[in-house]
């Protein structure tokens, strides 16, 4: 998701790359090459041949339109990311990655029909890609279709060659929640943090669980935990503020708060803190 817990995006270019290179020796007048290095020589020397570069492989266009895509995407342009991925799958090929970026993209245009169908022709080509699995799973758990998105999620988690095994493991723990399966969701957090130590949507959630199960203290140590590496994530700044004032720690949440509208004031959870703050002006 492509905040939610950030799920991944996976394309890969594929380039061409000619590499010449020349070597010069000395000789002296009575020396003599060996066969092999005449016919090193000879090719070195040969003149070009228009007929071997008909024999080349082409470029990977829908590779390179794959990419164009999912660089406009990481940029913030999905639509720009849109019309190259239609690109990508108008051309012969495997269009995999292309389908499943453009997923992402459409999802990020809030257009939730066009980006299912992506994602289902993505899978359609990779049946038990993590990442299409991942990326899929995500999706449904923002349109709150938690059921659906655990089938989805588990089959990314069982995958042993997934490379980054966190991603799905933190989606399922969200979808857990929605469930209200909190011990699976535990679970769940606890293996994403045992694939990647301190990784920080892992870390919100969980503090975002205990926070509504009134265990201050240890969403509070969790939060810690997402500050440290980012420092300016809105909605972990948001929530230390709220168990602040919640402590009595007035000063300190309001330090809090500031710093969240200070990070991201347009977003949901730099709103909510501007809101805090003024209402406690009043």
């Amino acid at each position: 998701m492509m905040r939610r817990y950030y799920a991944i995006l996976r394309v890969t270019l594929v380039l061409s790359l000619a590499v010449t290179s020349s070597a010069c020796a000395l000789f002296s007048g009575h020396q003599k090459l060996t066969p092999a290095e005449e016919a090193a020589a000879a090719a070195r020397n040969a003149p070009p041949n228009p007929a071997a570069s008909l024999h080349a492989a082409p470029p990977d266009q829908v590779a390179i339109y794959t990419s164009l895509g999912t660089a406009y995407l990481q940029g913030g342009h999905p639509r720009a990311a849109v019309r190259e991925l239609q690109q990508a799958i108008k051309l012969p090929g495997n269009h995999g990655d292309a389908y499943d970026v453009l997923g992402l993209a459409y999802q990020a245009l809030g257009q939730a029909t066009l980006a299912e169908d992506a994602f289902r022709h993505a899978l359609e080509t990779e049946p038990n890609n993590p990442e299409f699995l991942n990326n899929y799973g995500a999706f449904l758990l923002e349109q709150g279709r938690f059921s659906a998105a655990v089938e989805q999620l588990r089959k990314a988690t069982s995958d042993p060659l997934y490379s980054t095994p966190q991603f799905a493991w933190t989606n399922l723990a969200a979808a857990y929640r929605g469930l209200k399966q909190q011990n699976q969701a535990v679970i769940a957090l606890q293996k994403a943090l045992y694939f990647k130590p301190g990784y920080p949507p892992a870390l919100l959630l969980w503090a975002e669980m205990e926070y509504q199960a009134h265990d201050l203290m240890a969403a509070y140590g969790h939060l810690q935990g997402v500050l440290a590496q980012e420092p300016d994530n809105a909605q972990a700044l948001l929530l230390a503020g709220n168990i602040s004032w919640q402590q009595g720690q007035k000063e300190q949440a309001k330090s809090l708060w500031e710093r969240c509208v200070n990070a991201s004031p347009y977003s949901a959870a730099g709103k909510d803190a501007q809101r805090r703050l003024l209402q406690r002006e009043n």
